[in-house]
């Protein structure tokens, strides 16, 4: 039996006896309890002292194991991403940190195990990456002084010095700070030339070593070692090194240095080659250096590039290479994306050499075109002189490159070998169909390795910005698609119609060709048949956003509906997965009818789903569900005949996915969101098998919860906007998930408050309800207090909405139940209090002054909510106003501030709200009565303002409102549900029923009936007024014409 009891972390003092012994149980015990325990205790000493200088001790004890030297620089590397900043939580101290630096480069440098040498180095460029040049200025010189040592004495002591130099090299030339790049360019002409010496020592003895059998093969191999990291240092020091490297006399000479050694280079894995095949690889990596030097130098510095030595020979020569490459193109093995890692985390590549430095020249080929008609944006200032040399280069490019004959020659080369399928391709083809697909795709990043994909980017390239090149294209194109062509060449050509779709559709009748010749194409019975039909579902969709009639439409939909067929023996998985993906684009064009694809749709979506139910690809089955989702949504209302179908379907793809495939999911909760939107009121039969979905993706406890949440509001949405009252059970059930995300400040926030909305006008009742009615207000007072101007302005639309269907539904007394919720939940007392903020800030002046808690936007969202309370019952407000003091203090300073803020109301609906609501405090007996006498000069300056601000002229005076709704405004084709009772409950506002001159005249006659009649009213009150603003009320009565005398 096992005793053992494992004791927390802390009861292991940190010493570098027990720190030893937990990275020992931790890297090399079997027994997994122990690795665990030993795994948090390492954790838990992370912030104490001495554990990261005892971690670099220990890795450099030789002493030990590797394993447990190994996780400890691992744990060094990752203690330096989170504790090295002086600003992280338990960083480490000063002390330690000068202890650390100390003994770094000792780590590499007398380390024979790579693996662990490399991460030292890594250790190193973290630290260099942070502290250079401000806490540790030497950094740079003491790693470029044990390289200049160790240049002629022990090799591997040299390699653990390149090393790390290279890495700290390309972690300061990522660096953004200003700082450190102007740090890095200080000391690069003293490191280039040490370099250059490393590399030019080291590649002379090997080369003497294979062509004189000069020295030692150890010795040889370390140089070439040696050679190839110097190398990869210098090519990234003279492109990132220099502001303009083409003025320094030692770039110019490496860069003349890296064209002969790539002639030379390239003798050495030739046929007759003069280096031993298990050295040939080292060569040729030294040849992929010299491709990314040239291609970065074309990159970063394009004014630079046609001026250093020879680069426009140089990239003519890079052509020569790819035409001769293009004569075996169709007999190489092709490059393959591997499942490895390079050092820098980036998929492995692998493949023949001299197909990567085709690819390469091609590469070139496309930077020299960008350089001349796409120059790079920057906000960095160029001076006169810098603006000069890039238009320079410009021109050599297109003068001395770009020339009539080369370009003619790179089209004809790309288009009749480039283009051509491959038997390696068609290996890949057949091994694994989906991954094959996938990364062959126009929208791929296949262009980066393989020579195909790079060739028609490159085609694309030249064809857009030189359009005579597009002639002798559709030349070879008809010539191609001739009868008796092979496949593989028609297959070729086009794709290099695909390429040119956009630059040849006026001198191309495609329209002809679709019906003369694709439609043939297509049905062609052959082994090589898929070839072509694959290409012309591409075609296809390269062409029909550019040029392709209605009336040749439904050609192309049932050319696709053959390509989907799968007992056709030449639709393979790759043919249908393709023509699936290929489809969205011409479903999604702007000129695809709906109406015209009816009569194809239900084959389209019998095919889709079955294909889907065959890939095995996470990614294939989302194209194809994103197919899907644009046929849905592109038909529009013409999709309700296949609703049924697609919703038996959608259900049983969500079972089917497991529980952590949240893309799937996503997919579906997005088609189901375009089906509801395209089939509108139709699609409320759905409800019952959409809502069990949306519980499970809105339920806060499920992992997928944060994946699905942006899908399930949008489907949540479309749903209640084609939601007629009264709302499904289960539906209505809903709101409480909406609720708890009103707090946050997001987009999905803000779709939750309009969802809340909605279920405020189409569930009213339920809403009100003791269930709903306090979370609802709860939920809904946290949007007041967001830093979003619109949850603050949606929330308070929410408040009205709530006070508005409390009225309809149980009046005075609804509003009294809603009010005082309000008033227990403390809304209306945080409400107030912060509006008297602002009447105190107001109070004040000058640096004294009292900040206000809120601004006027937020003050005018307030008044609205108190406006509502007193238009649906102006006693209840009193008797609100009242339970935070007596009615004659609160009303003192909240009514010059209601008053005042009438100036900040943008909208004029606002505005009548409030004229209404204080207007209707005139109808209140005393205290109140007097109290609105005592401002009745601010209330005849508001009726004026607002009475004036709501006419647009007329000879009625009276009858004159422009927000009041004479007619039913009239609906459209678009129209919702939710749109339809929007505007009937709109349309019984008292903003749109009642006339507010008319309503005010009203009730003030009623006030001055109530005081003892006009004399008594003008003598005790109206005395009190501005003649002017009396005078301007009185006019309102007058004809328009008269009001302006």
């Amino acid at each position: 039996m096992n005793f053992a009891i494992e004791v927390p972390g802390e009861a292991a003092p940190l010493s570098l006896f027990e720190l030893g012994k937990a990275l020992e149980l931790a890297s090399t015990s079997t027994d997994h309890a122990q690795r665990q325990s030993a795994g948090q205790q390492l954790q838990t000493w992370e912030s104490k002292q001495e554990f990261f200088p005892g971690l670099q001790s220990i890795f450099l004890d030789k002493s030990l194991r590797n394993e447990i030297r190994f996780l400890a620089i691992i744990l060094l590397k990752n203690g330096i991403d989170r504790y090295w900043r002086q600003t992280a939580r338990h960083a480490i101290k000063p002390a330690e940190k000068q202890l650390i630096r100390s003994r770094l480069l000792q780590g590499s440098i007398n380390e024979e195990e790579r693996t662990l040498s490399l991460h030292n180095a890594l250790v190193v460029a973290k630290i260099v990456r942070v502290d250079y040049p401000s806490e540790w200025p030497d950094a740079l010189q003491t790693i470029i002084g044990a390289t200049r040592a160790s240049k002629n004495g022990n090799p591997g002591h040299l390699s653990g010095a390149l090393m790390v130099l290279l890495r700290v090299v390309k972690e300061l030339g990522t660096a953004r700070m200003r700082t450190s790049q102007t740090a890095l360019q200080s000391v690069t002409p003293e490191m280039v030339q040490l370099l250059g010496e490393v590399y030019t020592e080291k590649t002379t003895y090997w080369q003497e070593f294979f062509t004189k059998g000069a020295g030692d093969e150890d010795d040889a191999d370390y140089a070439m070692q040696n050679s190839l990291t110097a190398l990869k240092i210098l090519r990234r020091l003279v492109t990132i090194g220099y502001e303009q490297p083409h003025t320094d006399s030692m770039v110019q000479g490496f860069w003349s240095l890296s064209q002969t050694q790539f002639d030379q280079f390239l003798t050495g894995i030739s046929h007759e080659s003069w280096i031993p095949v298990p050295f040939q690889d080292l060569v040729g990596k030294h040849l992929i250096q010299f491709t990314k030097l040239h291609i970065d130098m074309c990159e970063t510095h394009p004014a630079s590039f046609p001026v250093l030595p020879n680069s426009i020979p140089l990239t003519k020569a890079y052509w020569n290479l790819v035409k001769e490459f293009s004569d075996v193109f169709e007999k190489s093995g092709g490059i393959k994306e591997t499942s490895k890692e390079t050092s820098g985390g980036n998929p492995k590549h692998e493949g023949p050499l001299s197909e990567k430095l085709a690819l390469k020249g091609l590469l070139l080929l496309r930077c020299c075109v960008a350089t001349a008609y796409r120059p790079s944006q920057t906000f960095k200032y160029k001076s006169p002189e810098v603006k000069k040399q890039e238009q320079e280069a410009v021109h050599i490019i297109k003068t001395q490159l770009l020339t009539n004959e080369l370009l003619l020659d790179i089209v004809q080369v790309i288009i009749s070998k480039l283009f051509i399928f491959r038997k390696s391709d068609l290996e890949a083809w057949e091994e694994d169909p989906e991954t094959w697909e996938s990364q062959e795709r126009n929208e791929g990043q296949a262009f980066e390795w393989a020579v195909r994909p790079c060739a028609e980017r490159l085609l694309v390239d030249l064809l857009t910005y030189y359009k005579d090149l597009g002639q002798p294209l559709i030349t070879y194109c008809e010539l191609a698609t001739k009868v008796d062509m092979d496949i593989v060449t028609k297959e070729a050509a086009y794709c290099a119609l695909g390429c040119a779709a956009a630059m040849v559709h006026e001198a191309f009748d495609f329209d002809r060709f679709l019906n003369a010749t694709l439609v043939k194409d297509v049905q062609i019975k052959d082994s090589m048949a898929k070839l072509l039909r694959r290409r012309i579902s591409i075609l296809l969709s390269q062409w029909i956003p550019v040029r392709v009639s209605q009336p040749s439409r439904p050609v192309v939909y049932d050319i696709f509906r053959h390509l989907l067929q799968a007992n056709d023996p030449h639709n393979d998985e790759v043919v249908r997965i393709t023509a699936a993906r290929q489809f969205k684009w011409i479903a999604d064009d702007f000129e695809f009818v709906g109406e015209a694809f009816l009569p194809f749709a239900a084959d389209f979506f019998n095919l889709l789903i079955g294909l889907l139910q065959e890939v095995d690809s996470d990614e294939t089955k989302l194209a194809i569900l994103e197919t899907v989702r644009v046929i849905v949504n592109r038909m529009d209302s013409h999709i309700s005949p296949f609703g049924d179908a697609i919703m038996t379907v959608l259900p049983k793809l969500w079972e089917s996915a497991a529980g952590e495939e949240y893309m799937m999911k996503q997919s579906i909760l997005t088609i189901m969101t375009a089906l509801v939107a395209s089939m509108r009121a139709d699609s409320q039969r759905y409800q019952g098998a959409i809502i069990p979905l949306l519980v499970e993706a809105m339920n806060p406890e499920s992992a997928l919860h944060l994946h699905l949440i942006e899908e399930s509001v949008d489907l949540w949405k479309a749903i209640m906007m084609q939601s007629a009252s009264p709302l499904l059970p289960e539906l209505t059930q809903l709101v409480a998930l909406a609720l708890p995300l009103l707090e946050y400040d997001s987009e999905v926030a803000s779709h939750c408050l309009e969802i809340v909305k909605n279920y405020i006008l189409l569930a009213p009742r339920e809403i009100l309800s003791d269930g709903f009615r306090r979370p609802t207000l709860a939920a809904l007072a946290k949007t007041l207090d967001s830093n979003s101007r619109g949850h603050n302005k949606y929330g308070a639309q929410a408040f009205e909405l709530v006070i508005r269907v409390a009225e309809e539904i149980g009046g005075t007394q609804a509003v009294s139940v809603v009010v005082q919720d309000m008033l227990d939940s403390g809304l209306l007392r945080e409400l107030l209090e912060r509006l008297h903020s602002a009447w105190e800030s107001a109070q004040t002046t000058g640096p004294k002054r009292k900040p206000s808690k809120i601004n006027s936007m937020k003050e005018s969202d307030y008044f609205t909510i108190l406006a509502r309370i007193a238009l649906a019952d102006p006693a209840i407000f009193a008797t609100m106003l009242g339970s935070f003091g007596s009615l004659e203090t609160v009303w003192a300073w909240l009514s010059p501030q209601w008053f005042g803020n009438f100036d900040c109301m943008a909208d004029i609906d606002r505005q009548k709200v409030s004229c209404l609501a204080l207007t209707r405090l005139l109808e209140l007996p005393s205290p109140m009565q007097e109290l609105v006498l005592a401002r009745l000069q601010d209330y005849l300056s508001m009726w004026t303002t607002v009475v004036m601000e709501l006419r647009d002229g007329g000879d009625n005076p009276l009858a004159m409102d422009t927000l009041v709704w004479e007619e039913n405004v009239p609906g459209n084709e678009w129209d919702t549900p939710l749109d339809l009772h929007e505007r009937q409950f709109a349309r019984k506002d008292p903003i749109h029923t009642i006339y507010a001159y008319d309503f005010v005249r009203t009730r003030l006659e009623d006030l001055v009936r109530r005081v003892g009649g006009e004399q008594a009213f003008e003598a005790g009150w109206a005395v009190n007024v501005d003649k002017d603003i009396l005078l301007g009320f009185q006019r309102l009565s007058l004809p328009p014409q008269q009001q302006l005398q």
